[in-house]
């Protein structure tokens, strides 16, 4: 009786090793096919840049410190890799004034395919509502920037991405930050919006 134990306890026992091996093998293998396809194919940052700004109200009321805003603004982001196609999801943008964020905006979702001409034009970006700024350094800056008519606003737009490569071949990709310091002037609803030259912004995985 005991030794038939044994064996049937041995027998298990090979089993489960036998189904672990084969699970570590596949994942190694998958890792490995992986990297070999990064390495391969070596995806470059893509190239973002603000390419138009509108603020139409930025006003801050006093005693209070309540920062009413209505800010929107174009972003051009280029694929710069002719062999792998950018998807983009979880798509959302944050606004900030003094390092404090006023605003947050979902984005929708959006793919880029392969090619070095191909750029996605992301527009509105859009930021509308009123926010209670902290501390009376920000209440200060905003004073002394309402005065000179120019802004210092920092928008960052955050995605998860996938690589597609050969068709069907389909990675995670590193989660996308991109960065734009903005200098924006304030106008009045009835003037035409500003000239504003494209600012470039600095992207990070």
């Amino acid at each position: 009786m005991a030794a038939s134990c044994c064996r049937w306890l041995m027998s298990f026992c090979s089993l489960v090793t036998c189904i672990v091996s084969v699970v570590v093998c596949v994942v190694v293998a998958a890792g490995l096919a992986a990297l070999v396809l990064y390495l391969l194919f070596r995806p470059h940052l893509i190239h973002a840049t603000a390419a138009s700004v509108d603020l139409t109200t930025f006003s801050l009321a006093p005693k209070a410190w309540t920062l009413r805003y209505n800010l929107s603004l174009a972003l051009d982001l280029r694929n710069p890799n002719s062999r792998v196609a950018l998807l983009y999801h979880a798509v959302a943008a944050d606004a900030y004034y003094q390092d404090q964020r006023f605003s947050h905006a979902g984005l929708p979702d959006f793919s880029q395919p392969m090619g070095s001409s191909d750029t996605t034009h992301i527009s509105p970006v859009a930021f509308q509502g009123q926010y209670q700024l902290v501390g009376g350094i920000a209440a200060a800056a905003f004073r002394r920037e309402a005065t000179e008519g120019m802004f210092s606003i920092h928008v960052s737009l955050a995605a998860k991405t996938n690589l597609q490569m050969v068709g069907v071949i389909r990675l995670p990709g590193p989660d996308l930050k991109v960065d734009c310091p903005l200098r924006v002037q304030r106008r009045s609803a009835s003037a035409p919006p500003p000239h504003v030259h494209p600012t470039a912004c600095h992207v990070t995985y």
